[in-house]
Formats: structure tokens, C-alpha cells, sequence
């Protein structure tokens, strides 16, 4: 048994939170956490388990101020205000990753929560009622695309019997300047309450500072998906869906320029390589654009893919949807960041992007993974393909569960994802 399944078990054994203490102490010091860095097959790997163990080690330190926030929520805002941001939502896959779910999803039943609430939530939920997650000094949330956040983060607030710090953001479905003024202010009185929790009140120059850091990050981020414009061939085991907590936990951070620089680099010099490679179009795999989310547990879904020759060549989730933001109004800057994201708003915001998206990759087609519970992804789901449709472009509507197993037939992927690729040809 390797490392990474001797943690694993472990964790399955002492599902308890002073466990997980305990281990992250050890596991996140630098000597193991690079040993254990080196285990992974790719630098891409590598830094991004790196990164991720260092910013859940502290939220679980108590060192710092943790604040609980929803998953499309401009993280600078927690960076900037000296908060460790805990994201439920991706703890939630970090759980099905760690074959947790089935305890948390069980736990959430036990105390009544609806079996139609999105996994994602139903696992957190889990996890806050077993006390699995660190105490948040707050809690924040956004009605930005998700209406289950809404409703579950305010119950994780009854539970630590904060309710007097739980906050909403509201986004405005609209865009223009009188929602990007509201949103602004908006943000701008957070900042107060939780400078007043934190006791440190607000920097405006550590503000300037995390969105310079975040227009950084967004450089080597367009930098990363133009080479995958043409990039045929990845690192063993790449995986673009995995990048969900850097992605939007990390902006106005120096981990997340040095992760997306190195992944760059990484990716850069394959597609260097393939350049050379007279015999990569000889049978070149058919690019597939992936929308929505994957299943965080062990499945067969990539290695059907591969073995059909075909290749997903990006994922909606690392769509670089925002323009470059302003140091000097940072407030405003992050506004304009929630109110440019392609799932506000009507949906045609959404198909524009996926558009967009399939015609910059010249994809053959797109997969959308409609995830059980996740209705503001699964209702759009038709006028998507129809879109697709009339731009030439195949979608396979893939129906699963990202979060609970036993909630996917792994049968009918697999049948379904086959008969998929006998449509485009693949081979």
C-alpha cells in the first residue's frame, strides 16, 4: 500500500477532527509535504496537492480567522482580509476523493436532509453535523448560480450558533452600472464586519496588493489555456476538473501565480514536444469539451475516454471569464469579477461562454456531467445541447453523481459514454 492510500484508510478509520489536526500538523510540514509531493507523477500534480494541503492545514491550525464561503464567491476578498477560506462545497469532493462520502452523505440523512438537496451540500452537511469541519469565525454566501448554497449555509450557521455572522451577497441578474455600484457597497460594509471580527479592521493597501497578485495569477491562467488550445498530449494522470479550489480559493495569492506559472510551463514544453511529433496527427483524438463537474470518487470515466481516443481539451470551470482588475478600486474590481461569471443572470450568458469555449478549443464535442441535486446546471441542460446542436457540436448529457457512488451507475456511464464516441468517430 502507497502513501497516498495509507492516508487514506487512516482517515477512514478516525473520522474524527482532531485527527485530521493531527495529520495535517505532520503531513503539511515542508520535509513530508514535498516527500510526499514527489509522489505524484507531474509538477502539475505535484504543487497542486501541495497547495491544497497547505491552505486546508490552515484552516484547521487556528492560527488565523476562518471563514466558510460558497464556491463562486471572489476569494481575494478572504485573501485580502487575512482569512483562511474554507470551501465546504470542495470539501465535499475532497470527502468522495477520500471514500468519506458514504459516512457524511448517511450522517445528513440521519438529520432529515432532503435526498434531492445536491450531494455536494447533503456530504457537507454531513461533515458539520460529525464536526469534521474547523469552527468558521463567519460565514459567507452569494446567490450567485447556486440557490442550495443559500439554504445550507445558513443551517451551517445555526449549528455553530452564528447566525449573527452569516452573510449574503446578493447578486444583481443583471449587469450594468448601477448592479456593479450596489454589489460594490455591498462588498465594500462586509469588509468592515468582518475587519471588526478579525480586529484588523481593513488594509485597502493589502487590497491593492492580493489584486495585483490575483492579475498575476489570471495572466498565467490565459497563458495555461491558450497552450491548451492546441495541446493534444498531457502529463499522466492530468486533470483539469481537479483545479476547482485553486481556481477560485487561491487568486490574490503567491501559490496560486507559482501553481498556474508551473502548470504553464509544464503543459508548454508538452506542447513543444508535440510540435516535433510528426506522428501526433496521424490519428489525432477527438477534443471533447467538458462542462459542469466530475465525479471526485474513483471511476473509469477518463480512462474510457482515453482508450476511445479521446481527449478532454479544457473544462468549463477553468474558463477565465473576468477582464483584468483595478489595485485602486478593489471593491468594485471584485464586483465587476462575480457580475462577469457566465452563470448570472439569464442562461444565455452561459451558452455564449460555452460557445466561446467550443469554438476557441475546436472541440468535437462537449460532455455536460449533470450532476443529482444541481438544478441550476441539470434545468439548462436542453437548451445547451440545442445550442450545441446548431453550432455543430455533439453534447452528451451525462447523468451521475459527483459526490455519492451509490447514486451513479457506473454501467450506464460507461454504456452511454461508449456510444457517444461511436457517434463522433472515435478510434
Amino acid at each position: 500500500m502507497g502513501i497516498k492510500e495509507k492516508i487514506k484508510t487512516n482517515i477512514q478509520r478516525n473520522l474524527d477532527q482532531r485527527y485530521f489536526r493531527r495529520l495535517l500538523g505532520i503531513i503539511a510540514t515542508r520535509p513530508v509535504l514535498f516527500a510526499y509531493g514527489n509522489t505524484f507523477s507531474s509538477i502539475s500534480d505535484k504543487y497542486l496537492n501541495i497547495f491544497s494541503i497547505e491552505s486546508i492545514r490552515d484552516a484547521y491550525s487556528g492560527n488565523k480567522p476562518v471563514g466558510f464561503g460558497s464556491i463562486f464567491l471572489p476569494y481575494e476578498f478572504f485573501n485580502a482580509m487575512g482569512v483562511s477560506p474554507l470551501l465546504p462545497e470542495v470539501m465535499a469532493g475532497f470527502t468522495a476523493g477520500l471514500g468519506l462520502s458514504d459516512q457524511t452523505v448517511k450522517k445528513a440523512s440521519a438529520r432529515w436532509y432532503s435526498q434531492d438537496l445536491c450531494t455536494f451540500h447533503r456530504s457537507a452537511s454531513g461533515a458539520v453535523e460529525l464536526d469534521l469541519f474547523p469552527r468558521p469565525d463567519f460565514i459567507l454566501c452569494t446567490n450567485l448560480a447556486c440557490d442550495a448554497a443559500q439554504k445550507s449555509f445558513y443551517h451551517y450557521a445555526v449549528n455553530y450558533n452564528i447566525q449573527n455572522r452569516y452573510y449574503h451577497l446578493d447578486v444583481p441578474y443583471h449587469y450594468n452600472s448601477r448592479s456593479l455600484r450596489y454589489l460594490a457597497d455591498q462588498l465594500e460594509k462586509l469588509a468592515e464586519k468582518i475587519g471588526d471580527i478579525t480586529g484588523k479592521g481593513v488594509d485597502l493597501d493589502r487590497f491593492a496588493e492580493t489584486i495585483e497578485l490575483s492579475n498575476e495569477f489570471r495572466k498565467w491562467a490565459v497563458k495555461l489555456n491558450n497552450v491548451r488550445k492546441e495541446l493534444l498530449t498531457y502529463p499522466p494522470h492530468f486533470n483539469g476538473l481537479n483545479f476547482i479550489l485553486p481556481f477560485h480559493a487561491f487568486p490574490g495569492t503567491q501559490q496560486a501565480v507559482k501553481l498556474y506559472k508551473n502548470i504553464y510551463l509544464e503543459l508548454d514544453s508538452f506542447l513543444q514536444k508535440q510540435r516535433k511529433d510528426p506522428d501526433i496527427h496521424k490519428n489525432p483524438p477527438k477534443k471533447i469539451l467538458w462542462l459542469h463537474l466530475k465525479p471526485y470518487y474513483r471511476n473509469e470515466i477518463s480512462d474510457i475516454l482515453e482508450n476511445g481516443n479521446c481527449r478532454v481539451v479544457f473544462e468549463e470551470i477553468n474558463y477565465v471569464y473576468w477582464p483584468e482588475l483595478d489595485p485602486s478600486r478593489p471593491f468594485e474590481s471584485l464586483a465587476l469579477k462575480m457580475l462577469s461569471h457566465p452563470l448570472r443572470g439569464n442562461i444565455s450568458n452561459r451558452t455564449d461562454a460555452i460557445g466561446k469555449m467550443a469554438e476557441e478549443y475546436g472541440v468535437d464535442g462537449a460532455i455536460l456531467f449533470t450532476h443529482w441535486g444541481c438544478r441550476q446546471s441539470n434545468g439548462g441542460s436542453r437548451i445547451i445541447k440545442d445550442y450545441l446542436k446548431s453550432r455543430g457540436v455533439p453534447l452528451l448529457v451525462l447523468d451521475g453523481d459527483c459526490v455519492d457512488r451509490a447514486n451513479s451507475s457506473t454501467g450506464q456511464i460507461k454504456t452511454r459514454l461508449q456510444g457517444y464516441m461511436e457517434i463522433l468517430n472515435c478510434g
